[in-house]
């Protein structure tokens, strides 16, 4: 059997694929047309109306593949085991630009993804990569892999997060996040492996008294003992015990490009939805959202105490009142939410209410210092009266976790650091995680600048004597632990003002 490619634009699509559904999962052509209009079209009509596309079938998907051979080829019913791949460009596409070494590079820069439609009606959206790009909405930041496809046997590479919806039966939401999480990992750290369903469902068969299959979901300790076996540290918490600063804690992590997994509920209210969504990202920060930012008072009363002895403010970047990018395998992927109406896209009555209560983050293992503790550390240094920082004085602090060689990778190509500040940092023995406390205000961080710096061993649960400080400094000085005495040794140098540290999601 050949491969058959089509090639069309997106107001051709749907009667294409209305065709292809009906022949080549055996379905009648008004349950194909159901399926497009309700399944495949949402996700169509959010793209860019010079989207073109490239439809290849019969197509081989390993993630279908793997539950086809698991479960769906044992059933009576008589499954397809082939796919349908559609990739899409940017701009008109010919089936002769692929047999032309010199127009391929063009098409390689205007690729935009692949989305893989599989035989498990009427959930038929399979394993998909798009590029924000595509849509005419794409002004977020988020964590993105880059991934490998071919496209008339030719290699392309797209950008973006991995996506797909459940299929009810081998795989639901909770399934497909943790599916989603090691696609992602595995695109970007050669530690990480593939998580196809099966070996998901292998993973916590000894973790649960029930069957696996048919899927009827994993709860939360489920899903972070899954994590645990794939090689993270996980952490999770719940809303019920953090209390106040939930939705400040969990926008730390994101702004330390890690996708989380967010456990949605509306039973406290006395609803019946429990569902799982992954958090990517954030719309990008304008000016007005950080002049609206408000001064909380600090949870901690330690903290609180010392801030109202100084007369000193600190308006918290995790505080502003941003959009998310939300990962729904019911829904198209990048969904922009707010943290308290986390499915609000939902049009169902059944879904009002909805709440995150629990979200896991995966930490590399060796992490030990986790959010919570890394934020009171850096503010009580901040405080601490060595920078003399003055009365009155309002902070704008932004807190992040990041990889040391992620981050002086950036540094040393950053010409806005004081020369020999930027030197002593490039030349320090650190983890292979860091906290990084960047000290800024309103109107220097509009520029993107700070003017302090506090950097942490994210490895180091010790937080007296200095034992977890790498290096902190602000305006005219900047301080670095002794390493035989681990007291403070003091640099005079004015610091200036540097820019601010963009590399987790690609800006600010």
């Amino acid at each position: 059997m050949s491969i058959t490619t089509i090639i069309c634009t997106l107001s051709e699509v749907r009667d294409q694929l209305i065709e292809l559904m009906k022949d080549e999962f055996s379905v009648s052509h008004e349950v194909a047309e159901k399926v497009y209009d309700r399944r495949v079209h949402p996700h169509f009509q959010r793209f860019q109306p010079n989207v073109r596309f490239v439809i290849e079938y019969p197509y081989i998907d390993r993630v279908y593949r793997d539950s086809y051979y698991s479960y769906f080829s044992s059933k009576l019913s008589n499954y397809k085991k082939d796919c349908i791949r559609l990739s899409l460009f940017n701009g008109d596409v010919m089936m002769d630009q692929f047999r032309d070494q010199a127009q391929i590079s063009d098409l390689r820069n205007r690729y935009l993804g692949f989305m893989i439609l599989r035989p498990t009606l009427p959930n038929v959206i399979g394993r998909s990569v798009i590029s924000p790009l595509a849509l005419v909405q794409h002004d977020f930041l988020c964590v993105m892999g880059r991934f490998q496809s071919t496209v008339c046997s030719v290699k392309f590479e797209v950008t973006g997060f991995p996506h797909s919806s459940q299929d009810t039966e081998t795989i639901t939401c909770a399934e497909t996040s943790i599916w989603a999480i090691m696609e992602y990992f595995a695109s970007k750290y050669p530690e990480y492996k593939l998580a196809p369903p099966s070996t998901i469902i292998n993973t916590l068969e000894n973790r649960s008294s029930f069957r696996q299959i048919p899927s009827e979901g994993l709860n939360v300790d489920q899903m972070g003992y899954a994590l645990r076996e794939f090689g993270f540290g996980t952490k999770i918490y719940s809303k019920a015990e953090i209390g106040e600063g939930f939705k400040n804690l969990l926008s730390t992590y994101v702004e330390s490009g890690l996708p989380l997994i967010a456990i949605i509920s509306n039973a406290h209210n006395g609803g019946g939805v429990g569902h799982v969504v992954l958090i990517i990202g954030h719309r990008s920060t304008s000016n007005v959202k950080i002049d609206q930012l408000q001064i909380k008072r600090e949870q901690d009363t330690k903290l609180a105490r010392i801030l109202q002895q100084r007369k000193i403010q600190i308006i918290d970047n995790d505080d502003i009142e941003r959009d998310f990018v939300s990962v729904d395998d019911n829904y198209p992927v990048y969904q922009l939410v707010s943290l308290d109406q986390p499915v609000q896209y939902y049009q169902n009555l059944d879904w009002a209410n909805c709440e995150i209560i629990h979200f896991l983050v995966p930490l590399y293992p060796k992490i030990y210092l986790d959010a919570l503790l890394a934020k009171k550390y850096i503010k009580q240094l901040l405080l601490e009266t060595q920078f003399n920082i003055p009365e009155g004085t309002e902070l704008f602090i932004r807190i992040f976790l990041t990889s040391s060689r992620s981050y002086k990778d950036y540094l040393s190509q950053d010409q806005s650091f004081q020369r020999n500040f930027r030197a002593f940092i490039l030349g320090i023995p650190m983890s292979k995680f860091i906290w990084v406390g960047e000290i800024s205000s309103r109107e220097l961080i509009k520029q993107k600048k700070a003017k302090g710096l506090i950097i942490i061993n994210a490895t180091e649960l010790k937080l007296i004597n200095y034992d977890a400080l790498v290096v902190s400094g602000y305006d005219d000085r900047f301080y670095y632990p002794d390493d035989v005495s681990r007291e403070l040794a003091e640099n005079l140098i004015a610091l200036g003002e540097f820019n601010i540290y963009t590399n987790n999601l690609k800006g600010f």
